[in-house]
């Protein structure tokens, strides 16, 4: 029988062929239907996706272009009206990183909505009525838009973010709705256009004699302002920028919303197009390095939120923490030029208590009051000493801890309450067996409870229930139940600090209602007015 030799590999490679073209058709129509479906911002590499108002967008394109230039990131700018990118923002919100609205109303809405995180303020302006150089129809007053030979055209009064303005400033004068309503009459001289600059360009060009626009965009265009005084004292605006909450690129998109609204980057380009800046706005730094100064008692409530904070913004914050004596020791140090040169003083503290913000409040802005933590008498599990009250200081058979009366907030507290009860002589009574311990920290204090050296101690609650071990295998609380052991803890940014707007959002991540949840699990009481600023 004739036997037929075959050749290693001769069988496979037809099937290895078969398996290549396999691959290739696969890759092709994924690559078909990539292209083929509608391009996210995340997937363009390097691209940032920003919906701009039409009022902002000349000093905004020049501004996207210096960013490109100096980072390599390009901005993708989609120009409309304030009110059409509100829309579209509703409609598909993962396909823009910023939103850009001439008027905050339109921030707020996207904002109830989730539809916008951070938010900073761009440029201030205000709505006048733009007219020819010379204001040939000699337009001087609201009536005068009136009149039958004047030309006006409204910008769209539905989503344009001048026009709503206006209109509530004019709001029960029955002025705006008698030049709406001359836009339907027959042989009418009152004409709707679309954004606030085509409102402008037809001036411009003569097709209309007047038109309202905010003030910045009537001398772009080269139009004499009319200041009305319907106007001037209630239509004052802030052109806001909003981080879109579903951007997949939550970080480079407020990178470049700092280098937007930085005094020195920015809002210099800003000033060129005629616009009134922030006075205060942050200085430019793709990554800043800051400083946080907070009370020992507060690092189990805000940990998790400023590390969540700087990860976002892309910036460093040196969180110090200790009592608050001492941290206002060190800044009063630093203020009177004891420290040193090299001492940063803090962009932002967090105080154990208001009194000891009270003792550098001249060097912040206005505190806002954020928690308040009870004051307890602690003691070991099972209270094996049977603690009944504050009274029970005074016993000499306890070993005793309390907060240090200089360094620490709840020290200082402690002492003036024991000064009110009158128990101060008694618990640092000289007969008393074993001396009073004094700590800077609480958490020292329950560290030598819990190895046994100590038998009462007065700490915060959110010192025990911080660590739910603590609270529930070793220690217990017995209550004091006495209206002056509390403390209430406020936050302030520095006045001076090169970054207020980055710190008063490090202001609002800590009032956002997960951290309040946060606040409140670790044994503090939420006293904060609402939720985020």
């Amino acid at each position: 029988m004739r036997r037929f030799s075959v050749r290693r590999g001769s069988i496979a490679r037809p099937w290895l062929i078969v398996l290549v073209s396999l691959l290739l058709i696969a890759g092709l129509v994924a690559m078909l239907w990539r292209t083929s479906r509608p391009p996210q911002a995340s997937e363009a590499s390097g691209e940032l996706v920003l919906l701009c108002a039409a009022g902002p967008l000349k000093a905004v394109q020049e501004i996207s272009a210096d960013y490109e230039r100096e980072y390599g990131v390009k901005i993708c700018i989609e120009p409309d009206n304030s009110g059409r990118l509100l829309s579209r923002l509703r409609a598909a919100p993962e396909r823009a990183d910023l939103y850009l609205a001439s008027d905050a109303s339109f921030i707020r809405d996207a904002r109830r909505e989730n539809l916008v995180s951070e938010v900073m303020p761009v440029v201030h302006q205000h709505a006048v009525v733009g007219v020819a150089k010379g204001n040939p129809r000699k337009i001087h007053a609201i009536d005068d838009l009136l009149k039958d030979d004047v030309r006006v055209a409204l910008p769209n009064a539905k989503i344009t973010a001048v026009a709503e303005t206006v209109e509530r400033a004019l709001q029960g004068t029955g002025r705006w709705q008698a030049l709406l309503d001359r836009q339907s009459a027959a042989g009418s001289r009152v004409s709707s256009v679309g954004t606030v600059t085509e409102a402008a360009q037809a001036v411009k060009i003569g097709a209309a004699d007047a038109t309202f626009v905010w003030d910045a965009t009537a001398r772009q265009f080269e139009l004499e302002v009319v200041e009305l005084p319907e106007l001037q004292a209630r239509t004052q605006e802030e052109a806001v920028l909003g981080v879109v909450t579903a951007s997949s690129r939550p970080t480079a998109a407020l990178q470049f919303a700092r280098y937007l609204t930085a005094r020195d980057r920015g809002e210099k380009v800003f000033q060129k197009y005629y616009y009134e800046t922030l006075a205060d706005a942050d200085v430019w730094e793709l990554r800043p390095s800051l400083v946080l100064m907070a009370g020992a008692m507060l690092r189990p409530g805000i940990h998790d939120v400023v590390q969540s904070f700087s990860e976002r913004e892309g910036v460093e914050i040196n969180t110090i923490y200790n009592g608050c004596g001492i941290l206002v020791a060190q800044m009063q140090a630093m203020r009177s030029g004891k420290a040193g040169p090299s001492a940063h003083f803090p962009d932002a503290y967090f105080s154990c208590d208001i009194s000891f913000m009270n003792k550098v409040q001249q060097w912040f802005e206005a505190s806002t009051n954020i928690s308040r933590n009870d004051m307890v008498l602690c003691v070991p599990k099972g209270n094996p000493k049977q603690v009944k009250s504050i009274e029970d200081l005074a016993r000499l058979d306890l070993r005793i801890g309390l907060g240090h009366p200089v360094n620490s907030a709840l020290g200082a507290l402690t002492d003036d309450l024991l000064k009110k009860l009158q128990l101060h002589g008694k618990v640092y009574d000289p007969a008393r067996k074993t001396p009073t311990v004094q700590a800077s920290a609480a958490d020292m204090l329950i560290n030598q409870m819990r190895a046994g050296a100590l038998d009462l101690i007065v700490v915060y609650r959110s010192n025990v229930l911080s660590d739910p071990e603590n609270a529930e295998k070793y220690l217990d609380i017995v209550e004091m139940n006495l209206k002056e052991a509390i403390a209430i803890q406020p936050f302030a940014v520095a006045k001076e600090t090169q970054h207020p707007y980055l710190m008063r959002r490090l202001l609002a991540a800590i009032l956002a209602p997960e951290s309040k949840e946060r606040f409140v699990k670790k044994g503090f009481h939420w006293i904060a007015e609402g939720t985020s600023p």
